[in-house]
């Protein structure tokens, strides 16, 4: 019992520290904090007069792990959050393995041969999720998004405001999100009063085609947001 409480409450932590780099934090903080106060349950239960099932850890991972790892599928297709899926895929990965082993001596061979093949399936499924979650990591279109909420919210300076994540919103492959990203920041920066940093974007944004590259939905959004911050420059235009 203690090694899945160790377990479940240390993955949590760690999926609560690296949420914390997202676009989103708050997606996989939410689940962080929900296997922290189970393991911190269980903890307590230890303690119980009552025995409790063992098998219950397991049945917690593999609820929890499997309803994340869709959560968390669903989350990456709209480009908002890659970290939770791999953190579900490792709970609902090791209540597999351990349902696995600890029944492996009373299967026949031909449940052995199921029972391998089954783990042996999530085991690479893991792999794969870890692969995509945390080797390729955020992609840029999702700091765009994240940036443009913390726009919205009138948040500009600072680690998790929204220059500092437009400056992360680029893409080698997609030129158009780089000049999202440039006319945005051209605006932002122009809105501060800081005209070499919005001359820097504005010439880069050149580069890329201008404005005309970028849809006039983009920059209509931008130049509403900052005209609800209600900063002389954009008043005087």
């Amino acid at each position: 019992m203690w090694g899945w409480i160790v377990f479940l409450g240390g993955t949590s932590a760690m999926l609560l520290w690296m949420s914390r780099a997202q676009p989103f934090p708050e997606i996989g903080g939410r689940w962080a904090w929900l296997m922290l106060i189970i393991a911190g349950i269980l903890a307590i239960s230890m303690n119980s007069p009552r025995v409790t099932n063992p098998n219950l850890p397991a049945i917690i991972a593999a609820a929890l792990g499997g309803l994340g790892m869709i959560v968390g599928a669903l989350q990456d297709r709209r480009n908002y959050d890659v970290i939770l899926t791999p953190f579900a895929g490792m709970w609902f990965m090791a209540a597999t393995l351990s349902w696995s082993v600890d029944g492996w001596a009373s299967y026949n061979q031909t449940d052995q041969w199921v029972v391998f093949i089954l783990a042996t399936v999530v085991i690479l499924l893991e792999v794969f999720l870890f692969w995509k979650g945390l080797i390729i990591g955020v992609k840029g279109i999702s700091w765009s998004h994240a940036a443009l909420r913390q726009l919205e919210r009138g948040l500009i300076e600072g680690e998790r405001g929204a220059i500092s994540m437009f400056e992360k919103a680029w893409s080698v492959d997609e030129s158009w999100l780089d000049a999202m990203s440039h006319v945005a920041l051209e605006r932002i920066n122009t809105f501060q009063g800081n005209s070499k940093e919005a001359a820097k974007h504005a010439e880069l944004l050149e580069r890329l085609g201008g404005e005309e590259s970028v849809e006039a939905e983009w920059i209509a959004k931008i130049d509403s947001c900052l005209k609800r911050l209600s900063k002389p420059v954009f008043e005087s235009e």
